[in-house]
């Protein structure tokens, strides 16, 4: 017999197992229909569904029911010898891939709600992720969720920076045919919430902008809400609360610069307020273009340990109403860390006109992988 739940949803998991159906292809008849990556609210280690399951009846029926699932994107029940009330199967879609995972129920009580899982993708080229409306229920909103988000705002839900930055990394780092997995702590209105997430990197042919084709690395992943005790998140550090005082009322903004993909990663402030950052409405880099040159032979210095700090005066970032907001920036390399922490001090404003079309993709950092011809 299933335990009983303790706590209110959505710690309310018992009998609940998820299995992530990320792989490419779909391994259908040939292997393994996904692996299980948490029971009963807690995470598991891309476990098979025969250790997960026990029974090899219960097992046999659930392999069967996932690929039915992953495979039609409908939910499925079925009366299952040896289980009081039927086995449930729910799918959890992807904004693009059409399945990103299964939810199986093999507990006692028929009317059990599932827990909160959510399927997400992150493009390499645009550094950006995409969400299906599910996000909301994750991360505790009523209002119409963001389907699409710039690497940064990751850690505008996180509570727990480190957590974050350890997933970010993941993704940045992520290789075709490679899988990671781990643990953020989401901020909610009810309070941090684990949140395990199970990613799966492969290539996806596309077409840019321009009609040209290219392949773009894209992860795949499922964001599985756990246990409140799956977690034990430490509290603002001391630091931490000195510089946001020292920020609060400041024009400057802090970030955290990748100085590979010269993107920012994170805010540790709020950012450059009523700036269009790329990725919010479209791939323009934010920079003036006449900027780009010198922000990046800068940033490449402190990468390859040149230097570790450097100024870098003048730099004009595009406003969202039109013109450009003048900055200062001041960069410090982080010691042991492919990160910059940069300050931007406002200084000034420009209305000049702005050359570049909206259709422009920016500085290619790493960028999508263009195929050989």
């Amino acid at each position: 017999m299933a335990r009983q739940a303790t706590g209110a949803a959505p710690d309310a998991h018992d009998g609940w197992i998820v299995v992530e159906t990320l792989a490419e292809p779909p391994d259908g008849d040939t292997g393994p229909v996904g692996t299980v990556v948490a029971k009963d609210g807690r995470a598991k280690d891309w476990t098979a569904l025969s250790r997960a399951v026990g029974s090899k009846r219960i097992a046999d029926a659930a392999r069967a029911m996932t690929a039915f699932v992953a495979t039609s994107g409908e939910d499925a029940a079925e009366t299952v010898p040896g289980l009081r009330s039927p086995l449930r199967a729910v799918a959890v879609p992807g904004p693009r891939k059409a399945v990103h995972g299964v939810m199986l129920y093999a507990g006692d009580d028929s009317d059990a709600p599932p827990p909160l899982v959510v399927g997400y993708d992150w493009s390499s080229s645009r550094r950006q992720f995409a969400f299906t409306p599910g996000i909301a229920g994750v991360v505790g909103r009523d209002s119409a969720p963001k389907l699409a988000a710039p690497a940064f705002e990751l850690f505008d839900h996180s509570d727990d920076a480190d957590s974050a930055m350890y997933l970010l990394v993941a993704l940045l780092d992520a290789e075709p045919g490679t899988r990671w997995d781990g643990t953020v702590a989401l901020r909610t209105p009810r309070g941090a919430r684990p949140l395990r997430n199970a990613v799966r990197t492969v290539l996806d042919a596309s077409s840019a902008g321009d009609g040209s084709p290219y392949v773009d690395t894209v992860s795949h992943a499922l964001a599985i809400s756990l246990r409140a005790d799956e977690l034990v998140v430490a509290g603002p550090s001391v630091e931490a609360f000195a510089l946001r005082s020292l920020t609060r009322n400041s024009p400057t903004a802090i970030a955290l610069i990748d100085t590979e993909r010269v993107r920012v990663v994170r805010w540790l402030t709020d950012p450059v307020e009523n700036i269009l950052w790329k990725g919010q409405a479209d791939q323009r880099d934010t920079p003036h273009p006449t900027d780009i040159a010198r922000i990046v032979s800068a940033y490449r210095q402190m990468h390859e340990w040149a230097d570790h700090r450097t100024e870098i005066p003048g730099v004009r970032l595009r406003r969202v109403d039109g013109g450009w907001t003048v900055v200062d920036l001041r960069a410090t390399r982080v010691p042991g860390q492919r990160f910059l922490m940069v300050e931007f001090q406002p200084v000034g404003f420009s209305d000049e006109d702005d050359p570049v079309p909206p259709t422009d993709t920016g500085y290619p950092g790493r960028g999508p992988r263009r195929r050989s011809t």
